[in-house]
């Protein structure tokens, strides 16, 4: 299917086109450059989404909804998240003098280029399902994690490790008192 995300720029009708389609994992990897990789993988992504345009400039706005496997940051098992999001994009033709050494003026900052007669719908939904992964993925808000001594998954079960432990570093302020 990733053939058909490449719009022609000049079919675009004036009404728009509208997209819907579904994509899985080995879409997401062709997307990546080579020798990246992530540390989540796409189970499936639903997108659906309007393209426009006036004169030179093609709008894209659309929505997106995904289940990825992901590892807990706390007790490291593996767990599927749901993320999604709205986008919106707007691309003008680069001219020859668009360079990415030039420095942007503020306005210029929520704009994208494109290149040719095809604009390609795959880096762009991919860029945002990337920008959609959370920092500290969680299996759920509850998570226990793993123990700091044994390891143990304290969601499955659990051990005798805090009931031992004495942190050396606070020893000296056990006995610690303040005098009024």
């Amino acid at each position: 299917m990733a053939n058909s995300l490449k719009i022609n720029v000049f079919l675009i009708p004036e009404e728009g086109q509208h997209f819907v389609f579904s994509e899985d994992n080995a879409w997401f990897k062709e997307c990546l450059k080579d020798g990246e990789d992530t540390d989540f993988t796409l189970d499936k992504v639903d997108v659906d989404c309007l393209v426009t345009k006036t004169s030179g400039t093609v709008f894209i706005k659309g929505s997106f909804s995904a289940q990825i496997d992901i590892c807990c940051s706390r007790c490291l098992e593996n767990t599927k998240l749901s993320i999604c999001s709205d986008f919106a994009y707007t691309l003008v033709p680069a001219k020859a003098e668009t360079r990415e050494d030039l420095e942007l003026k503020p306005d210029e900052l929520e704009i994208s280029y494109y290149q040719g007669d095809f604009i390609d719908l795959g880096p762009i939904i991919c860029e945002q399902i990337i920008l959609q992964i959370p920092i500290k993925a969680l299996c759920n808000e509850e998570c226990k994690g793993l123990c700091q001594q044994c390891g143990t998954n304290l969601n499955n079960s659990s051990c005798n490790c805090h009931l031992n432990i004495v942190d050396n570093r606070m020893a000296v302020l056990k006995n610690f008192t303040i005098n009024n």
